[in-house]
């Protein structure tokens, strides 16, 4: 009978106390939790290291240990490092873990306390990380639940990914994607939910044929902006405009403009809007997220008027395939 999950940490407690001295389990495969993404655990005797591959949602620039620590029997005690979100929440840190291992479900799992009012888009809403292994699948029934009759039609299992988190991220990016549907979706969430446009972005970039999707690039760029990282929305801006052209590469000079504005360099957040303006760009028809930038940039005085005057003054773009920019809901 599998071990339910309030208990996790009573358990845990109670292995310890009870001075037993178990070998640590040993883990070497993929384990992924529904939000979380997968991790390759790797175990050395005793010692565990959990190493997550690039992207995923904490939008890792490469693959990295994140996992790390020892078992006392099944019970983990190492730090996670994970990504936060909140007005005054460190964007990244590592956080003491209790996790305990469960031998029949093959999964990992225990509360992690991130900063008061902080959340993580690695988790869900209750904190609990519950990794499983990935050829287990979400809903795990121990065999020695099972009947005979029922073992006999049941259809056979999935075989296990033999490349490890790679491979899952590569069959990921096999997957087959709208990915127009995706950015318009991604595009409408902004304004409210900067974090779920996020997600879908990261979607799209996933797929190998669109890694360099400028218009995802700029749409990252934008969620981040929102939820004043600007380190990190530069970082996506900067390559949307490398790969971008023509209204894409526009769209991500504005968008640079303004998250220079927001740092208060006012010299790069000019120079990023004058090139905007040169490669074309105009505030797209309804657009909520650009008429509140381009006030910002009003508020400023004289600083940006000639700028904004100007962009105001441009005919707001019709044509019916063209992007309309983040934040808008006709990409």
């Amino acid at each position: 009978m599998s071990l339910p999950t309030p208990t996790l940490a009573l358990a845990a407690v109670a292995c310890l106390a009870s001075g037993f001295a178990w070998a640590g389990p040993q883990l070497n495969s993929t384990y992924q939790a529904d939000a979380f993404g997968p991790i390759e655990l790797r175990s050395d005797g005793e010692h565990l290291v959990g190493t997550a591959p690039a992207g995923g949602p904490c939008q890792r620039p490469a693959a990295e240990p994140i996992l790390t620590g020892d078992f006392q029997g099944n019970v983990f005690l190492g730090e996670l490092t994970l990504c936060q979100t909140g007005d005054t929440c460190t964007p990244s840190r590592s956080f003491p873990v209790m996790l305990v291992y469960n031998v029949e479900e093959r999964a990992l799992g225990g509360v992690v306390k991130l900063e008061d009012d902080c959340e993580s888009p690695a988790l869900p809403k209750n904190r609990m990380l519950v990794l499983r292994a990935t050829e287990q699948g979400a809903a795990v029934t121990p065999a020695t639940a099972q009947a005979p009759e029922q073992r006999q039609v049941q259809a056979p299992a999935p075989p296990p990914p033999s490349g490890g988190a790679a491979q899952v991220a590569a069959q990921r990016r096999l997957e087959p994607l709208d990915v127009a549907a995706t950015l318009k979706l991604g595009q409408s969430l902004l304004p409210n939910n900067p974090f779920g446009a996020s997600q879908q972005f990261q979607l799209v970039l996933s797929q190998e044929k669109e890694k360099n999707n400028a218009w995802a690039l700029t749409g990252m760029g934008v969620a981040y902006h929102l939820r004043k990282q600007q380190p990190e929305a530069l970082k996506y801006l900067d390559q949307a405009r490398s790969v971008g052209s023509g209204a894409a590469r526009a769209e991500a000079f504005f968008w640079t403009a303004c998250v220079k504005r927001a740092a208060q360099e006012s010299a790069f957040a000019q120079a990023a809007l004058k090139r905007a303006l040169q490669e074309g760009w105009s505030p797209p028809e309804g657009n909520a997220l650009v008429e509140r930038e381009l006030q910002q940039f009003a508020n400023e005085g004289t600083l940006y008027e000639a700028l904004v005057k100007q962009a105001r003054g441009r005919k707001q773009r019709v044509q019916g395939r063209d992007p309309q920019g983040a934040g808008s809901s006709s990409p």
